[in-house]
């Protein structure tokens, strides 16, 4: 089963990443962390989700839009 999950954000520090996680907790918005080796290092990702049709990806997408006001990317989960 592949779903899918908005990514919201991508950084060096976990701390950060955490933070992030935690404010759209806040607002209600299921979110996850996972981490991912890139040329630039290790980066810890922020996801929404996961949700399982496209179309309710991009409601999530226009969800953390609108309480976050952050710019997301739907991306297919795991």
């Amino acid at each position: 089963d592949v779903g899918f999950a908005v990514q919201v954000g991508a950084f060096a520090g976990a701390a950060d990443a955490t933070r992030l996680r935690e404010r759209l907790r806040g607002l209600g918005i299921t979110a996850f962390t996972d981490s991912v080796d890139t040329d630039k290092g290790r980066l810890t990702r922020v996801k929404a989700g996961p949700v399982a049709p496209r179309q309710d990806a991009e409601r999530l997408k226009a969800q953390v839009k609108a309480k976050a006001g952050l710019d997301g990317l739907v991306r297919a989960h795991p």
